[in-house]
């Protein structure tokens, strides 16, 4: 009664001997395996797979016995035409069995009937692989904050320092200097130095605004936009709408995005405008970006996408990135010919670790 139940099982089911060797199989594995019953007892299971999937079960520690819960793990069929078909496997040892038989299910990947148990331990599998992920990229972001502290602190510390004394040295210098052209070597020297000290404070800017901590996140968005208007001679508006000031971490965060936003805007839209508004809404901070540039490329009509970027644009990726870190979404909408709207949201609260503490 037993044996007609094993071979009828609906799953591809092979038992192993201690020494790896097929004693029974069922009727569905010799589908699967594409050899008949008696091809396959009595053989070595690393001939039938490319690998002895009982490696993956844990060692016996303590004189403990198995709990016969399934191990998973997966491998590949040698087919008789010599060709390999990927399989998912679930190992089960009998509890009690001094024997040590085990019991292999096999699941072709490719095929649509994987049992239950596959299929939960796969999307498990794919769970875990997406938490991995967000838990390195919130990694990767954070250790770039960190970065970008110490890089601005230590130009402001040291390079900018030496420049401006540079500068105070020649000056004093000048006094001493009589001949014009002496005097016109020096002007092109502090003229350097100037636009030295000038792009380190740019530098500094990016890396850290001094004005988001103290003055707040509109304060530096309007130094954001001073800065794409002087070097693209673009007209640009700020519409300040927060009745609140983010806390110091959803500021940083939104401010990240925004530098995005607006450096895609000074390298993509060809625009002669650009428009920030800052706002509030479903207990959460919603930030809108709107350029009149060339908007996308070859599409006609409107383009709205949650998931997707236009190739090229990885500012916009990063920006998705932030934004799912932190429990939020951006939308992009796009006219041919009528400019680009970026808008995104983050949870009131958020930060660039949000959902790694969540």
């Amino acid at each position: 009664m037993y044996w007609q139940a094993f071979r009828a099982a609906p799953e591809a089911l092979i038992v192993l001997d201690a020494a790896g060797v097929v004693r029974l199989a069922s009727s569905a594995a010799e589908g699967l395996f594409g050899r008949v019953t008696a091809d396959l007892v009595g053989r070595r299971v690393d001939e039938l797979l490319i690998s002895d999937p009982r490696g993956a079960l844990p060692e016996p520690s303590g004189g403990q016995e198995s709990d016969g819960e399934p191990i998973y793990t997966t491998s590949a069929i040698r087919q008789p035409d010599g060709a390999e078909l990927p399989v998912d496997v679930r190992l089960r040892t009998l509890p009690g069995d001094p024997s040590g038989l085990v019991v292999l299910a096999v699941d072709d990947q490719g095929s649509g009937g994987l049992s239950r148990a596959s299929l939960e331990h796969r999307v498990a599998r794919l769970q875990q692989a997406g938490v991995a992920q967000e838990q390195a990229l919130g990694d990767v972001i954070l250790n770039q904050e960190r970065e970008r502290a110490r890089i601005a602190a230590g130009v402001h510390d040291d390079s900018l320092q030496v420049i401006t004394a540079a500068m105070l040295r020649l000056q004093h210098l000048r006094r001493r200097l009589r001949e014009p052209r002496d005097l016109e070597l020096l002007g092109k020297l502090e003229d350097s130095l100037a636009l030295a000290a000038d792009r380190l404070r740019r530098l500094i800017f990016d890396f850290r605004p001094p004005k988001l901590s103290s003055e707040g996140l509109a304060a530096a968005t309007r130094d954001l936009l001073d800065g794409l208007a002087e070097d693209h001679s673009l007209v640009v508006h700020l519409d300040n709408r927060l009745r609140d000031e983010p806390a110091l971490p959803t500021r940083l965060l939104l401010f990240r995005m925004l530098q995005e936003a607006v450096a895609n805007v000074a390298k993509h839209a060809d625009a002669d405008e650009c428009t920030v508004v800052l706002g509030e809404q479903d207990d959460g901070y919603l930030v809108r970006v709107v350029d009149d540039g060339i908007g996308a490329e070859n599409v006609e009509g409107h383009v709205e996408a949650d998931f997707e970027t236009p190739a090229g644009h990885l500012g916009l990726i990063l920006m998705r990135e932030r934004a799912a870190l932190a429990g939020g979404w951006i939308r992009i909408s796009s006219v041919a010919g009528s400019g680009t709207t970026v808008t995104f949201w983050v949870p009131r609260g958020a930060d660039l670790q949000s959902k790694g503490a969540a």
